[in-house]
């Protein structure tokens, strides 16, 4: 007879876990869905584009805006069936970025990238008939964030592709695959601490140089609170001869928004500050050590 150590009997627990919390996502019938609409509006209008030959050299672009319509409602429909979610909020991106003020390399060279022709009308009929928000200066993850994090916490299911929603703690759905999975918070924490070490080269932020996916899991190996992994963080910066302002610096290029961080009223950002004043002389403190 096989012998079934304890670490078989934890896989089992942690198993009936997430099954129990799978059950328990289902059930809920009442909770909205979160759809990235700058990300999914993006990947329709792409798919529309056909090139069109006039003859003596002559080509334009065609996208079906009727289409893209029918393929956006039948997007919504399948993800609310998916999920077993009562209403979608669509999410999109303002005009006005204060990533960009904080520092001008941020997604500058997506000025040089067009968007699909069809994207703006589909999006302003998107915005004429269905449940849409935009919050001024933030973009489409941010108002995500802040509504999974917030008003509809522990209610709600992101529907999004881009990997930075998984700093956000809240069930999710990738539009790539379909996979439905629960970021708790130290999960969270744990990825926001990685993309501040990795950076993220198509947003245009560096995070600690030479520091890829890999060295970065060793950086935060066993870490589990945000103040274990954000520790860890500083040290790797430090041993990197960046200075303490730089992982701050970085580290809000990187932080999808959460309740707390936005004021509504103002429209301004709370930049991310976790016990800077704490940290501020962190590298006179490892010098001392």
């Amino acid at each position: 007879m096989t012998q079934l150590d304890e670490a078989h009997f934890h896989l089992h627990s942690a198993n009936k876990d997430k099954m129990s919390n799978m059950n328990k996502f289902f059930a809920n019938k009442n909770k909205k869905m979160l759809v990235d609409g700058d990300l999914l509006v993006y990947k329709i209008t792409s798919s529309l584009e056909e090139p069109i030959d006039w003859g003596n050299d002559i080509w334009t672009l065609a996208s079906d805006a009727k289409k893209g319509k029918q393929l956006f409602t039948q997007s919504i429909a399948f993800y609310m069936d998916l999920t077993k979610s009562k209403d979608a909020i669509i999410c999109f991106s303002d005009k006005n970025n204060f990533r960009k003020k904080l520092d001008s390399d941020y997604k500058s060279y997506r000025k040089k990238i067009r968007k699909p022709i069809s994207y703006a009308p589909i999006r302003k009929w998107i915005e004429e008939t269905h449940h849409t928000i935009t919050y001024p200066n933030l973009e489409a993850d941010d108002t995500i964030g802040l509504l999974a994090t917030g008003e509809h916490k522990n209610n709600c299911v992101i529907v999004s592709g881009d990997k930075d929603m998984r700093t956000i703690p809240a069930w999710q759905v990738c539009i790539i695959d379909d996979q439905i999975e629960y970021v708790d918070e130290n999960k969270a924490d744990y990825n926001f601490c990685t993309q501040t070490l990795t950076g993220d080269q198509t947003d245009g932020y560096k995070g600690c140089v030479g520091v890829g996916a890999v060295k970065a899991s060793r950086v935060l190996n066993e870490k589990v609170t945000i103040r274990e992994c954000w520790e860890a963080v500083l040290q790797e910066y430090y041993r990197n001869k960046y200075s303490i302002d730089d992982a701050y610096h970085q580290a809000r290029l990187a932080r999808i928004l959460r309740e707390g961080e936005y004021d509504y009223k103002t429209n301004k950002v709370k930049l991310w500050d976790f016990e800077y004043e704490h940290y501020r002389h962190f590298r006179e403190n490892q010098k001392a050590s």
